[in-house]
């Protein structure tokens, strides 16, 4: 464990002497080097403190909600502020408030307030705010206004106790943390107690594009790293020089199986119907690929795919909108259906595809939410545009009209 604190070290630093512990209050160790992108919706950090500064470490990740208020219904109007009031979770400051009406043509463009790490609001403080008070108003008055949608993003704090001692300094603790990312940019906060204005950031960008792990910036089973901590710690890949595949992956990665919806092979501990461990590579890969790997449990989708006339550019890119692990929707989709078909198609963000038609929050006969896949099929159609039913514009709205 020393050997490997000591390689974070200078590896962070460039400069530190060998034995040497930084000085700063809480210094970022892992990733080592800085990171833009994220390929997975959570990321593994870890963080050393300095024990009299930082007895406890902070960690402000980013949270986010979405909720349509049908202006139509019956006491909506009047118990807006009251159920706004409830879209903040505990422990969670508000960074964004953005927020569109809806007329007869469609939606407005949204107006937003934001505020900086520093300036964020409580929901308490964004009460005192003139003008949240005005679109409290403005829902209460505007009579041709049938829903208003509220996008709220912020950081959720959470406080962590000491994890391990730092073994190169007594006066420094580690923390390993595993932080829930969202799709898009995160900007993710470390201080100690009521120093937040002292805060050590990390920022990244999750993609929904999918990249081999082996060709990703920053990879701890191709590393030093991992040998390194062999020599405590059982169960590694490498333990045994790369001979089998039987690692332990619950000895790092057990927050994996944290989410709502698990991919069969993590909740069966199945990672090697996937993985496989390379000699040459000295990495944890994925052989066969993507599809391919995919495709030999979903071959009904490989099907799909390749006998379909109305082709879909990333659908054989299941990485793309699925998360190979878990996630907390079903289907084990990155994101909602809107923002992983609009991350493509911007142009449809909008009153698509007529001017007062619902994209989402409406919902379908069956008590399905309606999305872009109500009507088309993501994974191939043998009819225009991906569409899931034969004929023109009329066919399609005749499903449901």
């Amino acid at each position: 464990m020393k050997t490997l604190i000591t390689y974070l070290l200078l590896s962070l630093t460039g400069i530190m002497l060998l034995g040497d512990a930084p000085h700063r209050d809480i210094v970022i160790l892992v990733p080592s080097t800085p990171d833009s992108v994220s390929f997975d919706q959570s990321k593994l950090l870890i963080i050393s403190a300095s024990k009299e500064s930082a007895p406890q470490l902070v960690v402000s990740a980013q949270w986010e909600k979405r909720k349509s208020f049908n202006l139509a219904e019956e006491g909506v109007r009047e118990k807006f502020a009251a159920d706004f009031y409830r879209l903040v979770p505990p422990q969670a400051t508000i960074e964004l408030l953005s927020y569109s009406f809806k007329y007869f043509k469609g939606y407005l463009d949204p107006d937003t307030l934001k505020f900086g790490y520093t300036d964020t609001l409580s929901i308490r403080g964004l009460w005192q705010k003139k003008e949240f008070a005005e679109l409290a108003k403005t829902v209460q008055k505007q009579s041709d206004a049938s829903e208003v949608v509220i996008y709220l993003r912020g950081w959720m704090d959470s406080t962590y106790a000491a994890t391990y001692d730092d073994p190169n300094n007594d006066a420094r603790t580690l923390y390993k943390l595993h932080v829930s990312l969202l799709p898009g940019a995160n900007a993710i906060y470390f201080s100690s107690p009521g120093q937040r204005e002292h805060a050590v950031s990390f920022v990244t960008t999750t993609a929904l594009e999918s990249k081999a792990t082996v060709d990703r910036g920053y990879l701890f089973h191709n590393s030093a790293l991992e040998q390194s901590c062999t020599t405590c710690h059982e169960g590694l890949p490498s333990a045994d020089s790369g001979q089998t595949m039987n690692a332990d992956c619950n000895v790092c990665h057990k927050e994996l199986k944290h989410s709502t919806f698990l991919h069969a092979p993590v909740e069966m501990d199945e990672c090697k119907s996937c993985h496989s461990w390379s000699k040459e590579r000295h990495a944890v890969v994925v052989e066969k690929g993507v599809p391919t790997a995919c495709y030999d449990c979903h071959s009904e989708k490989q099907q799909q795919v390749e006998s379909s006339s109305s082709l879909h550019p990333v659908a054989s890119e299941c990485l793309t909108c699925h998360s190979q692990h878990g996630t907390q929707r079903d289907h084990l989709l990155k994101a909602d259906v809107y923002d992983i078909c609009t991350s493509c198609h911007e142009d449809q963000k909008m009153n698509h595809p007529v001017g007062r038609h619902p994209l989402r929050y409406a919902k379908l006969k069956n008590g399905e939410e309606i999305s872009c896949v109500t009507c088309h099929n993501p994974h191939g159609s043998n009819f225009e545009k991906l569409k899931r039913f034969p004929g023109g514009r009329m066919d399609i709205c005749t499903q449901c009209h």
